[in-house]
This record gives C-alpha cells, structure tokens and sequence, in this order.
C-alpha cells in the first residue's frame, strides 16, 4: 500500500499551467476522488503519478519517497482506463494474465491470482470469452481484474465508467467501492461526476482550472463549501444562488431581496464580516433547503410564481420566478401548485450559505 502525497506540484504545457501548486495528501489505503469539468487538470494529475507526463516543478511521493525521476514500470502503479484497452484476439484470462506474463511469474502463480480476481469481480465463468463477446461492463471488469492481478500499491482510475449507461454506471460505483474497501489499496479516482465522487470517496479533491479548490470529505464538499464554484459544481440539482444585501433589521443581520427579508442565524451572523453589511452577497440554497408552499406561513419567506414543475419519480422540482432571478426547489410528489400561481417558500437558514460577490469565498 502507499501514501500518496502531492508537494507544490506544477504541470505546464509550454508556458501553460495544467495543474498549479497543487498540496494534496492521500493516506495509505484511502480512496481519493479527483474531481472537475474537462480541462482542470485531473487527468494531468492522474498521468503525472503515473509516470505517463513530466512533473514540471515540485514532489510527488509515496510513503514520503519522491518517484519524480522513477520510470513508470517502477512505481508499482496499476491503472484502469475509460477505454478497456483489452487484446481482442485473447480471452478473458489471457488478458488479465498477461501484465504477469509480461513480468515472467511461474504459471501456477499466474492461475492463482486470475482466478482469485476473477472470483472477486464475478466474471470467473467469462473467462474464455474474448472482448467482442462481452457486454460494457463485464469488459470494464476484466480491464479492472487485469490491474488487481499485479497486486498494486496503488490503483489509479481514469473515468473508467463515463460511457456507461446510468443502471451499468450505478452498479458499477458500488463495485468499485467495495472492491476498494476489500483490497485496501489506495486509490486515486479521477471523474468529471460531482455523483460519482460523492458516492464512492473518501475524500475529494476538487479542481477548476488547475487549482485546487476543496479538499475535504464528500459530507464535507457538500455541506461546507469553501466558494460558490464548489457550491454550484457539486450537487445534483445544483444549488441556488441569488443576489442579495445584508442589512441590520433590530440587532439581526438580514439578508435582503426585492422578495424577501430573512435574518440569519447569530452564527451566522457572527460570520458575516463587518465590512458585509450594505454590501451586496451571493446567497446559496440547495433546493432540498426549501420547503414550498400556496399559502403565507410568514413574514420571513420568499415569494415567487411558479415556471414549470418537473416530476421525477419520488421528488417533484419546482422552478419558481423571483422578479431577477429563477430557483428551484425539492419538494414531495403532492404539491398542487400550478404554472403560472404565486407561491411561498421557507429558507432552512441552518443549510443555505452566502458567499462574497466579489471573490466567492464563502462567509458560511
């Protein structure tokens, strides 16, 4: 097993940078998820570990020994691709034999460990088949069973099931993650899926252009993140976010809106720097932070009209107009309000957030 630790580590295409001075540990049997959209430097970082692209400046080590100038044969890294990357013209055993074979292990050595992982994944009576006669995802198995074989210290997993269809997608999360709690093997996940890398980590990096952004648990991400980009990019649906100022109203800071006035918590507002009050913030709310209503309940809601409603089997979303803006909200199957009708939300002001206009770091 390893302990993977990133130090100040720059990758740059020229002049441009891919990944930026990114600080990262990843504790000896851990399952780290690396996540953002195309082009933040994910899978730079993923190749990098690898040996597969050049460390431009700073350190990556396993258990505190720096790899930058091992070759990858020699990083006792096991990595699965998008792209299964199997022979066609060899058998399931042959394929997840042949990293062995390549290594010169005895053969009985060899049918021990392909039956074993083959075993783990399911795919023990596949394996006289040949890639063309196997559906998506038993190939991924295979692709996934040939890095088990080379006993790995660390496994590094590059989108592996991003092509997948959503039921194969969801079996397949639950697969990854229990193998990775049967083997104990540290591994490093790279996916542009917020689902993906809430569902399976440990802990998730997130990145956008090149930064890292958070680094944290997935509850942690999700419930505590450190700017609106993090709180709009993760999440599904994706958070609320609405312009608003922060005023004084009777001791209590309130977050103000041509639709609304309601005050914040005394944590929150201890939060809330000095310099906030009478300037303009972002407020962020998850639509499962909002309970919606066709009558009043108070002083302190929201006031919209409905756009469009959208049933999605146990959960209805609501879409609702404020005057500058549109929200969604998460509620029951039951509600009655229609397109077009005034309606009433109430803020769980304990899960919403608000975040600078100027930088988007969060106050809370």
């Amino acid at each position: 097993m390893a302990k993977v630790s990133f130090r100040n580590v720059w990758k740059k295409y020229g002049d441009m940078p891919a990944v930026k001075d990114l600080n990262i540990e990843c504790p000896d049997g851990s399952f780290l998820s690396v996540l953002g959209p195309s082009g933040c430097g994910k899978s730079s970082t993923m190749r990098m570990v690898a040996g597969l692209e050049h460390i431009t400046s700073g350190q990556i080590l396993f258990d505190e020994r720096p790899i930058n100038g091992l070759a990858p044969k020699d990083r006792d890294v096991a990595m699965v691709f998008e792209n299964y990357a199997l022979y066609p013209h060899k058998s399931v055993y042959e394929n997840m034999a042949n990293p062995l074979k390549l290594r010169g292990q005895d053969a009985s050595v060899i049918k021990e460990r392909v039956t074993a992982a083959a075993k783990l994944l399911e795919i023990n009576h596949l394996l006289e088949r040949r890639p063309q006669e196997l559906s998506g995802g038993q190939k991924q198995r295979v692709a996934i069973g040939r890095a088990i074989v080379r006993e790995p210290n660390l496994f590094l997993f590059d989108e592996p099931i991003a092509h997948l269809d959503a039921k194969l997608r969801a079996h397949m999360r639950g697969e990854i993650k229990h193998l990775q709690r049967t083997l104990g093997t540290t591994m490093i996940y790279v996916t542009h899926d917020q689902l993906e890398a809430m569902s399976m980590a440990d802990t998730i990096a997130v990145m956008h252009d090149g930064e890292l952004q958070q680094l944290g648990t997935p509850r942690e991400v999700y419930n505590h993140p450190v700017n609106a980009w993090v709180a709009g990019f993760v999440g599904e649906p994706a958070m609320n976010f609405v312009d608003v100022g922060v005023e004084d109203r009777a001791g209590r800071a309130h977050f103000i809106h041509q639709n609304f006035a309601v005050p914040v918590t005394e944590e929150q507002q201890r939060r809330l720097s000095d310099g906030s009050r009478g300037s303009a913030l972002r407020m962020g709310v998850r639509p499962d932070a909002l309970s919606i209503s066709m009558t009043k309940p108070s002083d302190s809601c929201i006031t919209g009209k409905i756009f469009v409603t959208e049933l999605l089997g146990g959960d209805m979303i609501v879409d609702v107009d404020l005057d500058d803006c549109r929200i969604r909200v998460k509620t029951s199957t039951e509600f009655s309000g229609e397109e077009g009708q005034t309606c009433y939300m109430t803020v769980n002001t304990n899960k919403w957030h608000a975040f600078s206009k100027e930088n988007g770091k969060a106050f809370f």
